[in-house]
């Protein structure tokens, strides 16, 4: 029994490294299975124990009336000292920014939380809708922020009276806005995920547009392919005034078409290239049988669902001018790819990716992966994957059968001078327990050594989701 006074710690198999103080914070879809509302489990710090918002049962067997859910997890001392639970409009990412938590969904104003997930009042100043990630800098603490503006709201049509836009803006740490552009497009694409170098950002032009409300497919994604479609790299500098972004000052750079979901991490290299590790999706060819009404992303998600008929791969992509690059690192299916956040906008060596495959292909499980809507999910995750960029080396972990892993976290460790000295943290889908569990794994032994510790949560969380490491040291 996990007490709510503060007395008890969640249960954990292993040992806990005592340098992981601070809290594992999570977004994702509001599961209906194992929820136990909003509210507070497990050991006390800044709290008495009681509802952090939302009344028992919010989120059961119903699913509550919001999108998604937050949760928490704070580290202390050795041990996993609570759990929180939260339902929010906000399914798609969490962060912390300027003192607070801030959640999206896929696009959207942020929702503003304290660390015990308790809502708060956003005042972040912005008045366009963002898309789910905003890449924190490692030099300096700053956000920047993207979303595409083509004048529909809330599942709209698209108004394209005024133009369709690209805007950019940069919080810095405190987070007022320190600058903001716009970049003139043709038509709205599915743009999920940007690359941030020191210097400049870079976007990818996919072959797809926004769909009408009432669309199949995934309810989070609402745009569809346009098969034949060019695909377009563009790179403009960072900074600007607010103003639109001059024709000669976004470099187009060619692109056999393909969609790319998530960026691993992106940096300028002293000659002038701009290098980017993405995970790359194939698109439908002209002739090819598909659904031009639907999603190109399948109900189950992101992770979940094949885009294009295909899985995602690492690429690494090299730009030189108006050229592109691109190179496939490995040939297996990767998501959520994450790095050392003291690298962001920075050279990199090592990076971390969920390991995927078609769902019919995979090892026998306890369960298929199931989401809300869909039913079952056509691909699922199968391991974590660590690739070694500089060296060509890649080391695997898969967590055994009937378990399930999400997006792998890297917390580098108080005395790290490298990018996998430290603790990769994953929560685990653990369907012979009914819950989810968070695992604890040794970065630099990945696939050599056991956990370090399994933190046994009392709910069962998505697989598919963003989360967050935040060290102690930014909110005491």
């Amino acid at each position: 029994m996990i007490g709510a006074n503060g007395a008890l710690a969640l249960p954990t198999s292993g040992s806990l490294p005592p340098d992981l103080q601070g809290t594992l914070f999570r977004a994702g879809p509001a599961w209906p299975w194992g929820s136990e509302g909003a509210g507070r489990l497990g050991g006390g710090g800044g709290g008495d124990g009681g509802r952090a918002g939302g009344e028992a049962g919010d989120g059961g067997e119903g699913g509550g009336e919001h999108a998604g859910a937050l949760h928490a997890v704070e580290f202390r001392d050795g041990r996993a000292v609570s759990y929180v639970r939260q339902e929010s409009d906000a399914s798609a990412s969490v962060f912390w920014h300027a003192g607070s938590i801030l959640a999206l969904p896929e696009s959207g104003i942020p929702l503003r939380y304290s660390r015990f997930l308790v809502p708060e009042e956003f005042t972040g100043g912005l008045t366009v809708r963002i898309a789910s990630h905003a890449h924190r800098q490692a030099a300096g603490g700053g956000r920047v922020l993207f979303g595409i503006d083509d004048g529909s709201a809330d599942g709209g049509p698209v108004d394209e009276g005024d133009g369709i836009f690209l805007r950019l803006g940069e919080w810095d740490a405190a987070g007022a806005l320190l600058s903001a552009q716009a970049v003139e497009l043709e038509r709205a694409t599915w743009q999920h995920d940007i690359g941030v170098t020191a210097t400049h950002v870079v976007f990818v032009e996919s072959p797809t547009v926004r769909l009408p409300a009432g669309h199949g497919g995934s309810p989070a994604v609402p745009f569809g392919w346009v098969p034949g479609a060019e695909g377009w790299i563009g790179v403009v500098p960072r900074g600007g005034d607010g103003s639109l972004v001059h024709a000669d000052a976004v470099r187009w750079i060619r692109l056999d078409p393909c969609l790319v979901t998530h960026v691993l991490g992106a940096f300028d290299e002293p000659d002038g290239a701009i290098v980017l590790y993405v995970c790359c999706y194939g698109v439908p060819e002209v002739g090819q049988p598909v659904d031009l009404s639907a999603s190109v992303v399948g109900s189950a998600g992101v992770g979940l669902s094949g885009i294009g008929s295909t899985l995602g791969v690492l690429e690494r992509w090299r730009i030189v001018g108006d050229q592109v690059a691109r190179t496939q690192v490995d040939e297996r299916s990767v998501e959520y790819p994450r790095m050392d956040a003291f690298c962001e906008g920075a050279p990199f060596r090592y990076g971390y990716c969920l390991e995927t495959a078609w769902s019919a292909g995979s090892p026998p499980r306890a369960a298929v992966v199931e989401d809300v809507e869909s039913g079952p999910a056509d691909a699922t995750p199968v391991g974590l994957l660590k690739f070694d960029l500089m060296r060509d080396e890649i080391a695997s972990w898969n967590p055994g059968p009937g378990r399930t892993p999400s997006e792998p976290i890297f917390v580098r460790a108080t005395d790290g001078h490298g990018d996998d000295e430290g603790w990769l943290l994953t929560v685990v889908d653990d369907v012979n327990r009914g819950a989810s569990d968070i695992y604890v794994l040794d970065a630099s032994a990945l696939g050599r050594s056991r956990p370090e510790a399994v933190i046994h949560l009392p709910a069962r969380l998505p697989v598919r989701s963003h989360g967050e490491w935040v060290p102690a040291d930014r909110y005491r």
